[in-house]
């Protein structure tokens, strides 16, 4: 008998196995195509370096001298520049070891130019613009069934969803740069993306991050598992495999395991990487991604078998390695970094209670803290000192400080959050009137309503 037909025939049922009812060609949602350039040059103390294009975001990288203190000053006329500011590391490039230093992404929508600032002399420094290009339609073979759980699965916004443009996981030849691996998942980490507040466009940092991480930093993908926003959207990260239609992303092969990101270095295999985006060093989380991370963390804690409140022995599947640490850790915990934020971090505690609560269905507390009263504040020519009562209640975790907008609109984020009936705000202008509000949270996430006052800062 001919050997074709035979091949034919094994081909058809190939196919057939491809178009059963778990394979299906479906819309798969937008493409954004980010556009990027990239300028380099020596800094001898002070360089300024005129942007490209009009970038929604930039990012400043340097060979080397991983201590130098870095700041940038952007133009939005390309002439008068606002106040420096230090450029924070990027977490995830920390871990690249290839003798360069990544700073985090930062917005620059309207800027001109940049200025890049350093204490000493640097030989190479990179500005990295970046910003939407074209967007199109994606159709793309998907497959496979959700699995179950106890604890409900939150809503993910898929790879697909923020406009994620998967060309960026392949290499000229058309080869994956970092093809997909997974184990059994043994702990859940919390990072912070240490990019701006208030971000007005969650989904444009998300791709500026995938952009940095998956090309410059040369990873193949974006290193976080998923990543939590200040309104509460939960969005899949890290690339696993395609989904069923109307399969909400989990991160995971058919058979359950993680997929392996690049979050922590050295224990990356076998853990979640989970990201608030914006930095938690001097002030918290919204409360609205406080309940998303512990709604998150509650599902993959019941779907894998964690104890939330636990602190088991992690084994890394891939060479051995052991170390016994919090199953809910922060990035600080394994790795030297200031992530999660020393802020958030301190949280940690309640946040594990929370979602051992979640887990188990026990009501929580619902009852709010009392208003803070006494609120009072001293004006300086640059900042506004306020001072409060301490309240009584015994499980008041602390106080949340925001600051009306100068269209006076209340911002969702805190301003910052203290443990202290005291707070000062820095960096203002002279001759101007700021109007704050200042409230009690507890262990349990519930706020109290807000004492409110007004300061005007001092002529010069």
């Amino acid at each position: 008998m001919p050997r074709r037909p035979i091949v034919l025939l094994l081909v058809f049922a190939v196919l057939g196995l491809l178009f059963s009812s778990q394979v299906r060609r479906v819309e798969a949602g937008q493409k954004t195509k980010v556009v990027a350039r990239e300028l380099s040059g020596p800094v001898d103390r002070s360089r300024t370096f005129r942007v490209p294009l009009d970038a929604h975001h930039i990012a400043i990288h340097w060979r080397g001298s991983r201590d130098a203190q870095v700041r940038v000053a952007m133009s939005r006329d390309g002439s008068s520049f606002a106040s420096a500011q230090r450029v924070v590391l990027d977490e995830v490039g920390e871990q690249r070891r290839n003798g360069e230093t990544y700073g985090s992404v930062m917005p620059s929508r309207g800027v001109k130019a940049v200025q890049v600032l350093s204490d000493r002399r640097l030989a190479r420094v990179s500005v990295l613009a970046m910003a939407d290009g074209p967007t199109s339609v994606e159709h793309r073979w998907q497959l496979g069934e959700a699995a179950s759980a106890s604890v409900e699965q939150p809503s993910v916004i898929s790879r697909a969803g923020w406009g994620a443009d998967e060309s960026l996981r392949f290499d000229a030849r058309g080869s994956q740069t970092w093809p997909p691996e997974f184990h059994p998942v043994q702990k859940l980490i919390v990072h912070h993306t240490a990019t701006r507040n208030d971000d007005p466009d969650p989904a444009a940092t998300i791709r500026s991050i995938y952009y940095y991480h998956a090309v410059t930093q040369g990873w193949g993908d974006i290193g976080y598992n998923f990543l939590v926003d200040e309104s509460g959207r939960v969005y899949e990260g890290r690339y696993s495999r395609p989904y069923a239609t109307g399969e909400s992303p989990t991160g995971e092969n058919l058979a359950g395991e993680g997929v392996t990101a690049a979050h922590a270095q050295g224990f990356n295999s076998g853990t979640v990487g989970v990201a608030l985006l914006g930095t938690l060093t001097d002030r918290d989380t919204t409360p609205t991604a406080r309940d998303a991370l512990e709604r998150f963390l509650a599902w993959k804690s019941d779907r894998h078998a964690i104890d939330p409140q636990g602190s088991w022995l992690y084994t890394n599947p891939v060479n051995g390695a052991q170390k016994t640490f919090a199953n809910i850790a922060g990035h600080r915990d394994v790795n030297a970094t200031e992530c999660p934020g020393n802020l958030f971090y301190s949280t940690l505690p309640t946040l594990r209670q929370r979602v051992a609560a979640l887990i188990s269905g026990s009501p929580s507390d619902t009852t709010a803290p009392a208003t803070p009263t006494g609120l009072s504040a001293s004006a300086g020519k640059t900042s506004v000192a306020l001072d409060w009562s301490n309240n009584a209640e015994s499980d008041l975790a602390g106080y949340r400080v925001y600051r009306q907008d100068r269209k006076g609109s209340w911002p969702s984020s805190p301003l910052g959050a203290v443990t202290s009936s005291a707070f000062t705000n820095t960096g203002l202008k002279a001759s101007t009137t700021y109007t704050y509000r200042v409230t009690a949270f507890d262990a349990s996430g519930n706020e109290s309503q807000p004492s409110k006052i007004s300061a005007t800062t001092q002529r010069r």
